[in-house]
Formats: C-alpha cells, structure tokens, sequence
C-alpha cells in the first residue's frame, strides 16, 4: 500500500534531506493546487496577463513537482525494495 507524504516525512527522521524534499514536495502540491483558481479569478477579473501567468507558474511547478516525485520515488524504492526488486536484478526469472 502507498504511504502518504506524511507517513514518509514521520518515519523519514534519520534523514533531514529526505524530510526537507518531502517538505517541499507538499508545499508545491499544495500551491499547484490554487493556480488553477486564481487563473479563473484573473480571467474573470479581465486580467489576461496574470492568468497567463498563473498557467505558465503552474507548468513550471508540475515540471518540479515531476522531478521532485521521481527523486523520491528512486530514493524510497532504493530503501524499500518493492516485489518486483529480484525481478529487476534477475531478468532471467
């Protein structure tokens, strides 16, 4: 079962790098989050150029948030082989 980016932070506390990323990452789920509200409230406010704006903040922060994921992904699988581990390490099976 998937752990949550909580769990992660609580049971990550031998490793402040790893807490700081999974920090980070929530913050920017958390804001990518708003951007597509605020893109609406701009356009409905006529301000075309802020709600650009906020569609391309919120591309930018799906590119960060991609590559934060997929750090972590790596890190976590390393720490935690999944089943599928021996497979990767033996092909043949």
């Amino acid at each position: 079962m998937p752990r949550t980016l909580e769990q992660i932070h609580r049971e990550s506390s031998d490793s402040a790098a790893l807490r700081a990323l999974v920090g980070v990452l929530n913050e920017k789920l958390q804001l990518r989050a708003r951007y597509a509200l605020l893109e609406y409230e701009a356009g409905v406010e006529g301000r075309r150029d802020y709600s650009e704006l906020y569609r391309v903040m919120s591309r930018i922060e799906s590119d960060q948030i991609a590559r934060l994921s997929a750090a972590l992904a790596s890190d976590l699988e390393f720490e935690n082989p999944g089943p599928l581990a021996d497979l990767q390490m033996d092909p043949d099976r």
